[in-house]
């Protein structure tokens, strides 16, 4: 009962097995492997058959079933050789179909010659035939040659003769990955064959060597990046520090103690507890120890890298920035070359610096391969996964090309929402070895970084920028800045707007910032970008850009917010949130669209009330929930002639005087009535000079102000 009950399992994990897989019907390697797949359900459900003609004892139905059983291992292994056979382009050819419909009709001839077919639980699969005209072997001995020997055997020198040729590493790891899996498969199956000596059912388990195969060749088929000797050694050291040394350890222990099981139960066990108890932390000490160790790092680097680039100091030259990004990403990632290419003013994307000195041809941002990268949702490709994922098929060879010309295993890809603004392109690593699926995992978590350096490298590289500022003063401070006051001023007759945006040192992280969407609605976006210095000033500046970019192709305000929420999560460095308001203005109808982000205040004085009042409500900062969809309130206002608007970011508020007083909210209030007659640029310079005099020292925060007044009509 219990094989068949194993059987039953195995049909139930192919059931969910084919729900699990991720495989696109429409790709013809999807195609060839969910013919395995359905040759072996079906070989499955022969077996299960074969059990329930066992149980009911029918002779003429288990002659039957056991003969399905038959066929539906020829139909597997039929299935695997052309799956050997198309590999790796499982490209479609009649004449697949003419050799499997071959070995299938000379699979049923045979089968058909048994005289009777059996299974017991005394001597299993009992297969009775008579000698064939050749050579006079029996039917069954036949059919054994040919689908249990020949074929199988045929598909590895199929698998070695594909190896050898000059195809891509990948493929090369896939194809061993699948000769494990026949090596695993043939193991399993002559444990199986001893075990039967003792019971002969057991070799009625032999479905789970197929399966064996079939997981192994969607593992290989599944597999996008290469499995290098660093990773390989970095398992063997996980393997044996934190299982192999401690077992061997433990069992030592237990021997020793072994002698006082009897006669001192209480100490013998007692002993192996405390034992295994300081054994554990020992263990843990040492595999601490030795992985700090940098001959036991492997292919983990990611902490490493992130620690060393995370300190980036962007006030220094940028020629030593690139000099030291270049040396970690050749010490850590292990590869040959790198070169950073950037968009330029002419419409390509061309090399500012190969490492190697050996540029690269300029791309045209025009080209069909550029505009399929642009709307792609990765951020780091390599060679091997463009080779072998489905989602690359539609431009796969214009991809390989791409690579081709960079001399490039692995591109990481420098975008503002659809506008691909530069490449990081990595050479083959040391030693021939090719990128993981570690330096995949590694390189996307580190993607906020990367694109900070790839950011920071495009704006200082774009020189209109810098105009005829005093060239003494640092380039990416001059740039930083101009960017911060490039706004779209709003040209509305009936509106008076004022800002101030003040550093607490040369750069800070505070912004401000007014879209014009129309000539009477504006999107106005303000708030503090945590950090401090020209790291914040920096996100600051990215988190401006994406802003209008992502404005350019979202036209639902709430979703803007998300997205930028997103953005912020997962493109800038970590830890980096946002606290400010998002205000859509019509001017038309004077009416107010806000969405509070974690802005501290946001005030209302109403002419008709002379009163000022808090509307900001309550709100989530941006960065640190992967969603915000149900944490953002979008509220409306309607504005009349003499209203004011005033906004500022916790600098102003959290203002701390020498005697340790607070600047508080009830300051600004009163400053606003008391100075509501004055413009609004007047009004906050008030409002910053009573914070200068209030605090009697340089203010230890960005402070940023805005007023917005609704004027009334001329008479």
């Amino acid at each position: 009962m219990i094989f068949f009950l194993l059987n039953i399992l195995l049909g139930v994990g192919i059931i969910f097995f084919s729900m699990y897989i991720d495989l696109d019907e429409r790709e013809a390697r999807s195609k060839a492997l969910t013919t395995m797949i359905l040759a072996f359900a079906v070989e499955v459900f022969f077996v299960i058959s074969a059990f329930i003609a066992l149980f009911w004892k029918n002779t003429q139905l288990m002659n039957i079933t056991c003969r399905l059983m038959q066929f539906g291992y020829s139909l597997f292994a039929v299935s695997f050789m052309i799956f050997i056979i198309q590999y790796p382009n499982f490209e479609f050819r009649k004449i697949y179909n003419v050799i499997r419909y071959f070995f299938l009709a000379v699979a049923v001839a045979l089968i058909w010659q048994f005289d009777s077919v059996s299974l017991s639980a005394q001597t299993g699969i009992n297969v009775v035939s008579s000698p064939s005209f050749i050579f006079d072997i029996k039917w069954y001995t036949l059919y054994r040659i040919i689908y249990v020997m020949f074929i199988p055997t045929l598909s590895v020198l199929i698998i070695i003769a594909n190896a050898s040729r000059k195809i891509l590493k990948i493929y090369k790891q896939q194809l061993l990955t699948i000769i494990i899996g026949m090596i695993f498969s043939v193991g399993i199956y002559f444990l199986l064959k001893l075990a039967s000596a003792y019971y002969a059912l057991y070799i009625m388990l032999f479905p789970y060597c197929l399966a064996v195969l079939l997981a192994m060749c969607y593992v290989a088929m599944r597999s996008s990046a290469m499995v290098d000797f660093n990773t390989i050694k970095s398992w063997l050291l996980k393997f044996l520090l934190d299982f192999a040394i401690p077992s061997l350890f433990a069992g030592f222990l237990f021997a020793i103690l072994l002698p006082f099981r009897t006669s001192f139960p209480a100490f013998f066990w007692g002993a192996f507890i405390i034992g295994s108890c300081l054994l554990v932390i020992l263990q843990r000490v040492i595999a601490y120890k030795v992985r700090k160790m940098q001959f036991s790092q492997g292919s983990n680097y990611e902490i490493y890298l992130e620690e060393k680039i995370s300190a980036f100091d962007y006030n220094e030259e940028p020629e030593k920035l690139i000099n030291d990004f270049v040396a970690l990403m050749k010490q850590h990632t292990e590869t040959m070359h790198v070169e950073l290419l950037f968009h330029d003013d002419l419409g390509e994307i061309k090399s500012i610096h190969h490492s190697e000195g050996k540029e690269s041809p300029a791309i045209s941002t025009k080209a069909s391969v550029i505009d399929s990268l642009s709307g792609s949702n990765r951020n780091v490709i390599s060679k091997a996964l463009a080779a072998s994922r489905h989602e690359f098929s539609t431009y796969r060879d214009e991809l390989l090309e791409l690579f081709n010309s960079l001399n490039s295993e692995l591109i990481i890809l420098l975008r503002e929402g659809r506008h691909l603004f530069g490449i990081i392109s990595l050479g083959i690593k040391r030693h021939g070895n090719l990128f993981s699926d570690y330096d995949h995992r590694a390189l996307n978590n580190l993607f906020s970084y990367l694109f900070l350096f790839g950011f920071y490298l495009k704006n200082i590289a774009n020189q209109s920028v810098i105009g005829t500022v005093d060239r003494e003063i640092q380039m990416s401070s001059q740039i930083i800045r101009s960017i911060q006051d490039n706004v779209d001023r709003i040209n509305v007759p009936s509106i008076d707007v004022g800002y101030i945006s003040q550093s607490a040192r040369s750069l800070g992280g505070d912004f401000i910032d007014f879209i014009r969407l129309t000539d009477t609605r504006y999107m106005m976006i303000m708030g503090d970008v945590s950090g401090k210095g020209l790291n914040a000033s920096m996100s600051m500046v990215i988190l401006k850009s994406i802003i209008h970019t992502l404005l350019a192709e979202t036209a639902d305000f709430k979703e803007l917010i998300e997205k930028v929420n997103y953005f912020i999560k997962y493109n800038l460095p970590r830890g980096t949130f946002f606290a400010g308001v998002f205000a859509l203005f019509d001017f038309s109808a004077n009416i107010m669209y806000y969405a509070n982000c974690g802005l501290p205040v946001l005030f209302l004085y109403t002419e008709a009330y002379n009163n000022v009042i808090e509307i900001q409500g309550d709100g989530k900062v941006l960065g640190f929930a992967k969603k915000v969809g149900n944490m953002i309130k979008v509220k409306t206002i309607k504005l009349n002639p003499g209203d004011i608007v005033l906004a500022c970011t916790d600098g102003l508020l959290d203002s701390v005087s020498l005697r340790g007083e607070l600047y508080g909210k009830d300051r600004v209030q009163q400053l606003i009535l008391d100075n509501k007659t004055f413009d609004s640029a007047r009004m906050v310079q008030f409002v910053y000079d009573d914070l200068l005099q209030f605090v009697s020292k340089e203010v230890q925060d960005d402070v940023t102000i805005v007023s917005l007044r609704i004027l009334k009509p001329q008479a």
